[in-house]
């Protein structure tokens, strides 16, 4: 993308991205108010239902107090009307009346009105009677009296020598005084308040202001299962809003044409100049290092024009450098690739081919002749032969692989495969694994099979023993994974232990081709794992390999 495109981009980028945190920095805000209004709403409707709840529990408990007075046991009596006047009189219920066991109301008072007509009337069916005379201080549902008023009656159990005879009843006016408004007068201005029985019939309503696009939160009564809501208006805060995105919308103007203006004195200044520098360095990505720039205005931008051509003259001559010595490489590399498929077919076949016709003079050699001892000769050094071309080829598979090509491999299966191919290469050897062989993995290629196959086969071919003895075993702990090749042969004196390991050495007097220990140390190394020898108890030698386990 060109450079004027590419600020152009970043500009817009910039300015959606203040657009955007002006926009979502408002929608929070809004969020956050109706959020805030929301709480505050859920917190009112829980402060009147307290206080509500604390007013009723007040009247009950009054009423509970007042049953305890012993005269209002006796019905009919003087002193039960007296003890029932006296009881009204202190308290803000606007009466009460004392119905007997039997249903039959004794005495009724009132601070209005003449109830007295009342008396002798049968309440038995009444619901909030029969819930006291079962033991329960009970608060009834709003009732509208013949005189017109809203009732409440709390009735709880009157009883003597811990027998109920009757019920008290007292009567709550609903509409009297400031009962429901002292609720109300705590709510905020544009709050209102609806308190409706468990029936749904409406006991009081104080509307919002503006009374329009209500928010609302409900809650119930536990005693009386009265349903509370408080609301409130949306409307203040959809103003508040408003205000708020005004105030943000100029802001985000003002901000806006700053950045557009910043923008054209950096165009102007130096958009020109990065231009040119960055185009001179697309022709430097695409090796054209014959390209010079020139660049204008400040100083700064001269002395970059001086470093950015002097670098390109320094990379063109390393440039010739490196092309004729890729070229070299790529021919090394095809020729290494030519005689890994001669090893791989030509020279192997034909090898296979001289032990096959070896094995068929076998049958026509007489036993014990010099002529047996030539065809021994002659397939012991051809089988040596395709040993070293094993080898060889080994070799150069490594030289020619790919480092990313590693892979999880897992030991168990690969040692006791190795242990049993060479085990019948050599039939006169006695060749084992030491168990347990740990469930265990290293990170490695297909190569890993040749590090243990030479080491072992190393560890027969060298042996001077009648039966070469040889131990493969594995250890796991928290350092890696350490694989040790032990036999009972004459072992490496001290003096050769670390050449052991060069091209081409061998130990002892052995068939061997030199390179497998070589081969090893090159794959190991690869694998980021290390290998050394050791001496074994009480004879021999060990061969510690030791590789990083997977993860």
């Amino acid at each position: 993308m060109k450079t004027k495109r590419l600020f152009l981009l970043l500009i817009a980028l910039i300015a959606v991205v203040l657009s955007a945190s002006v926009v979502v920095g408002f929608q929070h805000h809004k969020d956050a108010l109706y959020t805030h209004e929301r709480e505050e709403l859920d917190h009112a409707t829980m402060h009147v239902q307290s206080q509500l709840d604390g007013q009723l529990g007040a009247l009950q408990r009054t009423t509970e107090i007042g049953a305890t007075n012993p005269e209002l046991t006796r019905h009919g009596s003087t002193s039960q009307r007296r003890t029932l006047e006296t009881f009204v009189e202190q308290s803000s219920f606007a009466g009460a009346s004392v119905i007997a066991a039997n249903g039959t109301m004794t005495t009724i008072v009132a601070d209005s009105g003449r109830p007295s007509a009342a008396v002798g009337d049968d309440f038995s069916n009444r619901t909030y009677f029969r819930r006291a005379m079962d033991g329960e201080t009970y608060v009834s549902e709003p009732i509208e009296a013949k005189s017109g008023n809203i009732i409440l009656t709390i009735s709880t159990p009157l009883s003597e020598n811990g027998t109920r005879v009757g019920t008290l009843n007292a009567a709550f006016h609903l509409e009297h005084g400031d009962f429901f408004p002292q609720f109300a007068s705590t709510l905020e201005d544009e709050q209102g308040l609806t308190i409706e029985s468990q029936s749904g019939e409406r006991i009081y309503t104080a509307a919002p202001s503006p009374n329009a696009d209500l928010m609302e939160r409900q809650t119930t009564l536990s005693e009386t299962g009265w349903t509370i809501t408080v609301s409130e208006s949306r409307v203040p805060i959809q103003e508040r809003s408003q205000e708020l995105s005004m105030l943000q919308g100029s802001a985000l103007v003002f901000v806006l044409g700053t950045l557009a203006l910043f923008g054209w004195w950096v165009y102007r200044r130096n958009l020109a100049q990065l231009e040119a520098l960055l185009a001179g360095f697309e022709a430097v990505e695409n090796q054209e290092y014959q390209t010079r720039i020139t660049l204008e205005g400040a100083d700064e931008w001269q002395r970059i024009e001086c470093g950015f051509n002097q670098l390109c003259r320094t990379l063109d001559g390393h440039m010739r450098d490196r092309q004729a010595y890729e070229r070299r490489l790529e021919k090394q590399r095809d020729d290494l690739e030519t005689l890994n498929q001669v090893l791989r077919h030509d020279i192997r076949n034909d090898l296979q081919i001289v032990l096959a016709y070896a094995d068929l003079l076998a049958d026509h050699v007489e036993a014990g002749s010099d002529d047996e001892d030539y065809l021994e000769t002659l397939q012991d050094s051809a089988s040596q032969a395709v040993e070293l071309t094993t080898t060889a080829r080994e070799m150069a598979d490594v030289m020619l692989a790919n480092a990313d090509g590693q892979r999880q491999i897992r030991l168990r299966p690969l040692i006791r495969d190795v242990v049993a191919d060479v085990q019948s290469q050599y039939a006169d050897a006695d060749i084992a694994v030491a168990e347990p062989l740990p469930e265990t993995a290293v990170l490695a290629n297909d190569m890993l099979e040749s590090v243990f196959r030479n080491l072992v086969k190393n560890a027969v071919q060298h042996n001077d023993k009648a039966v070469p003895e040889v131990t493969v075993s594995v250890r796991d702990d928290a350092s890696g994974v350490t694989v040790r090749v032990a036999d009972n042969g004459p072992g490496v004196p001290d003096n050769q232990k670390d050449e052991i390991f060069g091209k081409g050495k061998r130990g002892l007097d052995s068939a061997g081709t030199g390179l497998g220990l070589y081969l090893a140390q090159t794959l190991v190394d690869a694998y980021g794992g290390d290998i050394w020898v050791e001496d074994n108890d009480p004879e021999g030698a060990v061969f510690v390999v030791t590789l990083p386990e997977a993860e």
